[in-house]
């Protein structure tokens, strides 16, 4: 696995850069913002363990190595 490279963008939310993961989440949970996995998780109010693993099970998903 890569690891993760911030993006330049920041999430709308906390001000925190995104890094790839997080884009990737945000796409395939549809957002059209810019918002980070842990604004993410708070938003669906789960913990970003259980975030992953829906990522893993449903999208076929898993962060990037370092994250």
């Amino acid at each position: 696995m890569t690891k993760a490279r911030l993006i330049g963008q920041y999430c709308e939310y906390c001000g925190e850069e995104l890094n790839t993961w997080d884009d990737r989440v945000r796409k395939a949970l549809a957002f059209d913002f810019y918002i980070c996995e842990n604004c993410i998780a708070e938003e669906y109010n789960v913990d970003k363990d259980y975030l992953r693993n829906v990522m893993a099970v449903r999208f076929g998903a898993h962060p990037c190595e370092g994250i």
